[in-house]
């Protein structure tokens, strides 16, 4: 990108009315950000966040996180692929449902997980630079109700 495009992107960004626009801005920006980040551990972003899904959950099925976070049922079975191959991510069949799949974190995914939090926390950081704690506090709140609103399409 030229220097006179980096220019110009905040003046567009200070001219838009629309907050769809603004989203979809936020939204590529975000990708471009964890793309290059995450290049050298070979993931994308839907690898990031079913990550994150599995280290919060306690042994969740590929549905529950589709299911829980809005996920293509098929772009999670794909990313859990990719994740066995790079060793971050095993599938256990349960105990009680032998049709069941329930994700683990292996013990390499247990030890990149911190830096791959680290990748998302700096963004969420960044996302807030300027922002006092009320207002960032009251800024998730709207989005939060934006995503709501939004889901219901």
């Amino acid at each position: 990108m030229e220097s006179g495009n980096n220019e110009m992107v905040p003046q567009w960004i200070q001219e838009i009315e629309q907050p769809a626009a603004l989203v979809s801005y936020i939204y590529r920006t975000c990708q471009r950000y964890f793309a290059k980040e995450l290049a050298t551990y070979n993931l994308g972003w839907g690898h990031f966040a079913i990550l994150m899904a599995v280290n919060e959950m306690d042994g969740p099925s590929q549905d529950m996180i589709a299911r829980s976070r809005g996920f293509d049922k098929t772009m999670v079975a794909k990313s859990v692929i990719r994740l066995e191959e790079e060793g971050l991510v095993q599938r256990v069949t349960d105990a009680h449902d032998r049709r069941i799949k329930r994700l683990f974190l292996t013990e390499k995914g247990k030890t990149v997980f911190p830096e791959l939090l680290q990748i998302g926390l700096t963004l969420n950081t960044a996302m807030f630079a300027g922002f006092g704690k009320s207002t960032s506090t009251q800024a998730i709140e709207d989005l939060r109700k934006i995503a709501l609103n939004v889901s219901k399409l």
